[in-house]
């Protein structure tokens, strides 16, 4: 019996996940969970890389019978090498607001259609592409001494085994990627005037393997564990545990800290109408294609209700948030979950949603819980928007979708989801990026003999709810 560890990285927490298989059910132990936040440095946000790699290597100690690690993290970050192979700064934050800086130095070469076209990536203000831009105006000294960007996942990966390696899941975020061709787009480069040089040797997930011995962090050296790129996006590593994967008539909605909706396709879909809906491409296991949105999710409420819980000085749960939105029976005005203002780090959500009604002419609420309400009811409403976009693109109606995520545990936004798209939802996994990083590190050593029957016993060891709409 083989374990392995998985190291399942959000924008809030991390967790460190031991799996194995045992009677033909997939038996996990979590053994690290640590919140983790952005830090402000000189008007700059970064994360806190040191204490974020510290309790990754006392967690791989703690854990050294594992035969296998992978890691998977959030999208568009990066860290910058120097021709030594030493980490030149602290990784900047996607948060950072600066990176508006990076993207209209690229309108002054490049249109956004074009940029797009050459991508196939949703134009957003974090993308990797735009923070590269933004480093090299204002880091020009950081930018000249970079010999390799690895994104947040590789950098991790080259920490622990001392390989500079970029997995295609993660560079498929960066907007540096044609998404099209399958390789790093030389237009791009060439037109914003970036150094190719950057970009390490591409790989696709399980198609590399490294081991602590080699680590840059001396107390890894005495062990010999394998560590494999899995679907480093953790995205590309949940999406495995949809039905959408696998098939095509089911819509996913991974439903965190972001809210991605979409569905996997057969090819990449880079056209006008693509652009014009901001919609995103994608690649999953394998090269799958998955075609869909970014939408600022959970991340608002959970800003908003850390921001009442320090106003009314006491802790608010999630089932009194429920039991509120569920009893409801008022109408209230609806936000656009994609204004970039909803998604920053240094929002004030009641003042920031107040702006928006009355920008738009409604009435403020007058009880603070509404809030929670507003922002689940447009959720929604987006989820609505980008399905119809989607499904006319695609000329195909869904009738069923597959939430993973925090959000799945949700039993009043599962339900809303339901009775208001019109479609049956099923509801979990919760960890599905761990899950999907287990997965592929049980393929990597033969404990599962495919990934479909490795899908189908993890998804037969989990909760999975199902909800129809009424």
């Amino acid at each position: 019996m083989n374990k392995v560890l998985a190291f399942d990285m959000g924008a809030t927490s991390i967790r460190g996940i031991v799996g194995y298989i045992e009677g033909e059910k997939l038996i996990t132990e979590e053994v690290m969970r640590m919140s983790h936040s952005i830090k402000n440095k000189n008007g700059r946000l970064y994360w806190d890389f040191d204490t974020i790699l510290n309790k990754i290597a006392d967690t791989i100690i703690e854990n050294k019978d594992v035969s296998c690690i992978g890691i998977d993290t959030w999208g568009v970050d990066f860290g910058v090498l120097d021709k030594n192979g030493e980490l030149i700064d602290t990784p900047f934050s996607y948060r950072d607001e600066k990176y508006s800086i990076g993207r209209e130095a690229a309108k002054e070469k490049m249109s956004e259609l074009e940029i797009f076209k050459n991508s196939g990536n949703q134009i957003m203000t974090i993308n990797t592409v735009f923070q590269l831009l933004t480093l090299k105006k204002l880091n020009p000294d950081i930018y000249e001494k970079a010999d390799k960007m690895l994104m947040m996942p590789d950098l991790i990966f080259y920490m622990l085994t001392g390989k500079k390696i970029g997995e295609e899941t993660i560079w498929s975020t960066t907007g540096l990627y044609d998404m099209g061709q399958r390789k790093v787009s030389d237009t791009i480069f060439e037109k914003l005037e970036l150094k190719k040089s950057l970009v390490p040797e591409i790989v696709k997930a399980t198609e590399a393997v490294g081991s602590t011995r080699d680590s840059k962090i001396e107390a890894l050296r005495s062990l010999d564990i394998d560590v494999i790129p899995v679907c480093t996006h953790d995205t590309a590593s949940a999406l495995l545990m949809t039905d959408s994967f696998l098939d095509e008539d089911s819509m996913f909605l991974s439903c965190g800290t972001w809210s991605l909706i979409g569905s996997a396709v057969d090819k990449c879909i880079i056209n006008d109408k693509a652009y014009e809906n901001n919609l995103t491409n994608e690649l999953g296991f394998n090269s799958k294609p998955m075609f869909f949105k970014n939408i600022t999710g959970l991340y608002l409420l959970e800003k908003y209700k850390s921001q009442l819980e320090k106003k009314l000085d006491r802790k608010i749960s999630f089932d009194e948030i429920s039991d509120y939105v569920k009893c409801l029976d008022k109408n209230l005005p609806l936000i656009d979950m994609d204004a970039e203002v909803f998604a920053r780090e240094s929002i004030d959500v009641k003042t920031e949603i107040d702006k928006f009604i009355e920008n738009n002419g409604d009435k403020i609420p007058q009880d603070d819980f509404d809030y929670f309400a507003i922002i689940y009811e447009s959720m929604v409403d987006k989820y609505i928007e980008v399905k119809s976009d989607i499904e006319k693109i695609l000329n195909k109606s869904f009738k069923k979708i597959h939430i993973i995520g925090g959000g799945a545990k949700s039993s009043v936004l599962t339900s809303m989801i339901a009775d208001k798209m019109g479609v049956e939802v099923k509801a979990g996994p919760y960890e599905s990026s761990a899950l999907g990083n287990i997965l592929l590190s049980l393929l990597y050593l033969k404990e599962v003999s495919d990934l479909k029957t490795g899908i189908e016993l993890i998804l037969g060891s989990c909760e999975i709810k199902r909800i129809d709409s009424k």
